[in-house]
């Protein structure tokens, strides 16, 4: 059977061309012989450009090292994907311990984790302690490779800018000038406000509400609950125990959709709550899911009455029903008092001793002759402030040049990244990485803080749903841990960029300061860019590693053996090291 041109192209350029894309493109062109060559020419070049995309992201993603024994310890395996590690938590279960460590942070190899939770030390297991040891951990060892100290490792956080006050004008007092007999000029005056809005009334209203979203059930269902002080005493107690009448238990794992999605849309709408009223707005979410039996958006309305019930008795308002105040029961003694008379008089105290009169000797008057106010006093002269003593108010020296990473002094070009006024690795683009790597690792922290309390809630009830929100909360953390990792490889990368292009021959790469996935990254990407020979080397500055374990630098290594097992011809120096090209055959 003869094949089509779509099949045959399809056989060719899928994968890793997108077959819809394929089509679409035959379908704009006339089959004629020189519009498919012209097609097949074009599809080979998108086929390449893909090719090359996946190489860079499968080197990111993928990045695995085996060091042997004889390495440093701090040379740990990298796997910084969350999609190639998810499928190994699979076996463990989420709700327990190191099930829960494996979903939020699988880039932390399981026998360390293992090692975390069996810590003779801790009396009663704190998920939260666990998981803020194993990040102070990482951020140590993220600070060996990238040879840095405590200071150098502060990470800024972005924070809300102050709008500017404007001073206003001194606007005098206005005097209204008007006849106080002419009724039009008087000033309204505010009437009382008269509350005539039934209680009962909205009572009625609100179960008539809810009785919309959780049929057959009539309004006459809810009002019981409402109108019942031994239910609840406010009316958010009162409709909390009428849908936990209504609810029937849910499965692990049943609506887990469902129940992110709500957290999605409900959770940017109440960021301004505590923790307490955080806790109460997932389990309203929790109860609401159970009490519509999935339905999404009848959970969601539900959610939203009980959110304005729970506000309307916090802030005290008391405007959306009855508030029943609890019915105290006095318990009388069945003795009577009997009233007794006294004996006698009450005893009188003495009365306090008589304090000795304190006497004053007389003051002796001061007999002589005084200074007259009007008579020439002598001034002291004030000690002025030599000018060898101030001090001095210039710094002691302003440097003109700099130096580039081979030591060579070079003046700074004006207008460029030297002055942070743009361009390749500009100091304000370098700083504005720095700044959404810091806010990306606090949010991921906040999550995952929020994902431990909500783990720790949901293994004592079994009632409950916490379990899933922490899930929901371990997933959102490991999307801002991916977007802090690849803000810290673009910075990076521009960072090498504009220190090599400072450079004569922009043949030197400085590493300082990175990553081992970030430098392994980074140097294939320059090799890639051009032909090393022996003659033309790249040069590659790791450094001593002064502030590693041993002050043995863990860059060099890592970086060696990468580029040595895709068949680099590397030579080593005493902080760095020297590609000289491929090996013969090498591609």
């Amino acid at each position: 059977m003869e094949q089509t041109t779509f099949e045959i192209f399809q056989k060719e350029f899928c994968p890793p061309l997108d077959s819809s894309l394929l089509a679409a493109m035959l379908a704009d062109i006339d089959p004629t012989p020189a519009a498919l060559a012209e097609l097949r020419k074009n599809l080979l070049l998108l086929a390449e450009q893909a090719d090359s995309e996946a190489a860079q992201y499968a080197a990111l993603d993928d990045l695995e090292f085996d060091f042997s024994a004889s390495s440093d310890t701090s040379l740990r395996d990298f796997c910084t994907t969350t999609t190639t590690t998810t499928s190994s938590a699979d076996s463990t279960s989420f709700n327990s311990p190191l099930g829960f460590l494996m979903a939020t942070m699988p880039h932390i190899p399981e026998l360390r984790l293992r090692q975390a939770l069996a810590d003779p030390n801790a009396e009663e297991l704190d998920m939260w302690e666990i998981v803020e040891r194993l990040l102070s951990e990482e951020t140590a060892n993220e600070m060996r490779e990238r040879d840095l100290d405590e200071n150098e490792m502060v990470l800024p956080v972005a924070e809300p800018k102050k709008a500017r006050k404007r001073k206003g004008t001194n606007k005098g007092n206005k005097i209204t000038l008007s006849d106080v007999r002419q009724q039009q000029h008087a000033r309204p005056t505010k009437a009382a406000r008269t509350d005539d809005a039934d209680p009962w009334a909205r009572l009625t209203s609100i179960s008539t509400h809810v009785a919309q979203f959780l049929p057959p059930h009539q309004p006459a269902f809810f009002q019981s609950y409402f109108h019942s002080p031994q239910h609840a005493s406010t009316p958010y107690n009162a409709l909390c125990a009428a849908l936990t009448a209504l609810s029937s238990p849910i499965k692990e794992g049943e609506h887990t959709a469902t129940l992110f999605n709500l957290l999605d849309l409900l959770l940017p709408s109440y960021d301004d709550l505590d923790e307490d009223g955080r806790t109460r707005l997932f389990g309203d979410i929790e109860l609401a899911l159970a009490a519509a039996q999935g339905r999404g958006e009848d959970a969601f309305e539900l959610v939203k009455v009980l959110r304005d019930l729970d506000f309307d008795a916090a802030e005290g308002h008391y405007e959306m029903g009855v508030y029943h105040s609890p019915v105290t029961q006095v318990k009388f003694s069945q003795k009577l008092r009997t009233s007794t008379l006294p004996d006698g008089p009450a005893p009188t105290p003495p009365p306090p001793p008589k304090l000795a009169r304190a006497t004053t000797a007389p003051v002796a008057s001061t007999s002589g002759n005084k200074p007259s106010p009007y008579q020439w006093q002598a001034v002291h002269p004030r000690r002025r402030i030599t000018q060898k003593d101030a001090p001095y108010p210039h710094a002691m020296h302003i440097p003109t040049y700099k130096t580039d990473v081979n030591g060579h002094k070079v003046r700074p070009r004006a207008g460029g990244n030297a002055d942070g006024k743009g361009g390749k690795g500009d100091v304000g683009e370098l700083g504005g990485y720095q700044r959404r790597v810091g806010e990306a690792v606090r949010k991921r922290d906040e999550l995952l803080r929020e994902a431990a309390r909500m783990w720790q809630r949901g293994k004592g009830n079994k009632k409950g749903r916490g379990g899933e929100v922490a899930l929901y909360f371990a997933e959102r953390a490991r999307e801002y841990q991916e977007i802090a990792r690849r803000e810290a490889l673009d910075g990076a990368r521009d960072l090498v960029q504009s220190k090599r292009y400072s450079s004569r021959n922009h043949d030197t790469v400085d590493l300082h300061g990175l990553t081992t996935a970030e430098a392994v990254v980074i140097v294939n990407e320059i090799l890639e860019e051009k032909i090393w020979t022996p003659d033309k080397p790249l040069k590659i500055i790791t450094g001593r590693g002064s502030h590693s374990a041993g002050n043995i630098s863990v860059l060099k290594p890592a970086v060696r053996k990468s580029l040595e097992e895709n068949g680099w011809i590397v030579g080593q120096w005493d902080a760095g090291l020297t590609v000289r090209g491929k090996m013969w055959g090498m591609r």
